[in-house]
């Protein structure tokens, strides 16, 4: 079983090599690593080129951002699994063989992913929510990829591998994208199983600077919002379990956006956007509390999270 890996890479001469290391450090050895340098103005590629692997191979293009080099990657892969890794990420030596054993007990699967842990900004440690599977050691498919998107995702683009010919089916990912990676999850779960190893096997740098992804703007909606309705309206979405869950993933990213948007000061496009989610039931009373918030005289809505936040950190 051999695989490609595939690594977008945008200044991160500071963390390129920890990122090449792990996968040189896994008990399953891999035969091909492409680097795809976006237009680095920093040492990254310089980096990459000296240290001489001939596994590695290191393609160059203008900055386009992280899904397109991703795509850049998978077409010159040799092999049909690959796998990706962020610059500022790294794997634990046995992620690969947790891998293994999903591909060998799941053959047929769109991706095959572990969990991860991520480490914040300030040093702490976020684990990702993982209530709605079973707990280690069971490994399975993902009942519903919409549930996990509720949850918050359980995997990233660091800890995740997809066979090339599902990406060549789906179209890769979204060209010029930063927030592409959910997208593609989605594309692929409405359409296939994805099978999922609970264990964290890969650290999700968010201290690192420059991540390859920005932030997407919290007061705009998120472009997968639109593919999924999109989804919705075409009717490809076939399973009402899965349409359900996606009509309420919808609502609480739009409940999300509005509430950023009241917050900083643009009440009435937060109301706008909470009219849009009005329908949902498991997040009822979130959007009924920020509905009530957001028709308060200006200024209130900011005194009282102020005055919530102080009133917590008293009790505690």
């Amino acid at each position: 079983m051999n695989f490609s890996v595939v690594i977008p890479l945008y200044n991160k001469a500071s963390h390129i090599k920890r990122a090449i290391d792990s996968i040189m450090s896994q008990t399953i050895k891999v035969n091909e690593i492409i680097v795809v340098d976006d237009g680095s103005t920093d040492r990254s590629a310089k980096i990459v080129q000296e240290m001489s692997n001939p596994i590695i191979k290191l393609l160059s293009q203008e900055n386009q951002g992280p899904t397109t080099a991703r795509n850049s990657g998978v077409k010159t892969a040799k092999n049909d699994l690959i796998a990706f890794l962020d610059a500022d990420d790294e794997w634990l030596p046995d992620y690969l063989d947790n891998i293994r054993l999903l591909v060998n007990n799941f053959p047929d699967c769109g991706a095959y992913a572990t969990s991860s842990y991520t480490i914040r900004p300030n040093g702490k440690i976020y684990y990702p929510d993982l209530s709605f599977i079973p707990p280690e050691p069971w490994i399975g498919i993902i009942p519903n990829i919409f549930t996990l998107l509720i949850h918050g995702l359980a995997f990233n683009s660091s800890s995740i591998v997809i066979p090339k010919k599902i990406l060549t089916e789906i179209g890769g990912f979204p060209k010029n994208y930063y927030t592409g990676d959910i997208q593609t999850w989605v594309k692929i779960g409405v359409n296939f199983p994805i099978a999922i190893n609970p264990k964290r096997k890969v650290v999700y740098h968010q201290e690192a600077i420059n991540r390859t992804a920005p932030k997407h703007p919290k007061l705009d909606e998120y472009p997968v919002v639109s593919t999924i309705e999109n989804m919705i309206n075409n009717r490809e979405i076939y399973s009402d379990e899965l349409r359900n869950e996606a009509i309420e993933y919808i609502a609480k990213s739009r409940i999300t956006v509005a509430i950023n948007n009241i917050i900083a000061g643009e009440r009435n496009r937060g109301i706008e956007i909470l009219k849009k989610s009005r329908y949902t039931k498991r997040f009822k009373k979130k959007w009924i509390f920020w509905w009530y918030i957001s028709h308060l005289p200006s200024g209130m809505p900011n005194f009282l999270l102020k005055l919530n936040s102080k009133i917590k950190k008293m009790k505690k």
